[in-house]
């Protein structure tokens, strides 16, 4: 089915797979099925203009593939070869703005990759996933209001610019400064961003995921999709498993 929009003063509307609904005034947003809406209605409703060609977003899909391929492969061999380090505060300090630097451009490729689709980020904050796991995230509601491609496009483009970027960095340092610490910060990094791709404890690779399935994570528990219950599931294991090895490791 072709991709519909409709909008008027007090609602903005969505039709791909499912009826999507912003209320403007409210700022909330429901799911609808496609039967909530009859052919009368329908006809109110104009064809919605993706700002991205299929084939440019298979384009981005594919760089980013061979960029992480590329920078895994760079990541085993340097595992293989690592031998002791020393973990100076020269490095640490090297490490930490890596870090800092890179987590604040993923979160700005959220942000403006979403107003690149002129849409706007609700806010941009910190939380414990699952209670346990820390994380700075960016509220993307105004996404629901994006075809399925673009959703996809919003919540990779974060991990985008950080293989960019960290490819880019390691492959000058290589050829260049040779820096152990700039190394080891990649690494580091880059094993972070290998969680980030696994589709589980509110990833990006898991709202990736949800977004190429054209699924939705609800608020009540037993409402979601088998998929997404799984993938809940599996992220309370977690929590609980980390949180149980931590008070043991503390006692013991």
């Amino acid at each position: 089915m072709k991709i519909l929009k409709y909008e008027d003063e007090k609602y903005e509307v969505l039709v791909q797979n499912n009826v999507f609904i912003k209320d403007k005034k409210s700022g909330e947003y429901y799911k609808n099925s496609l039967n909530s809406l009859s052919d009368k209605q329908l006809l109110r409703f104009k064809m919605y203009k993706e700002k991205v060609s299929p084939k440019f977003f298979y384009l981005f899909l594919s760089f980013t593939a061979l960029m992480f391929i590329l920078n895994y492969i760079h990541l085993i061999k340097l595992q293989n070869g690592l031998s002791s380090v020393f973990y100076g505060w020269k490095m640490w300090i090297i490490i930490v703005i890596y870090f800092i630097m890179n987590i604040v451009l993923h979160e700005l490729g959220h942000i403006y990759s979403l107003k690149f689709f002129g849409k706007n980020f609700d806010k941009v904050g910190f939380k414990l996933n699952f209670y346990v796991f820390p994380a700075f995230y960016v509220q993307l509601n105004e996404t629901y209001m994006l075809s399925r491609n673009e959703k996809i496009i919003v919540h990779l483009f974060g991990l985008f610019i950080n293989y960019l970027l960290i490819n880019t960095l390691e492959l000058i340092n290589q050829f260049t400064f040779s820096s152990e610490a700039l190394t080891m910060a990649f690494m580091l990094f880059s094993s972070t961003l290998l969680w980030n791709l696994i589709p589980i404890l509110n990833s990006d690779g898991y709202k990736i995921l949800l977004a190429f399935l054209s699924l939705d994570e609800y608020s009540r528990f037993k409402t979601n999709h088998w998929l997404v219950l799984t993938i809940q599931i599996i992220g309370i294991g977690l929590a609980v498993n980390s949180v149980v090895h931590w008070i043991l490791y503390i006692v013991n």
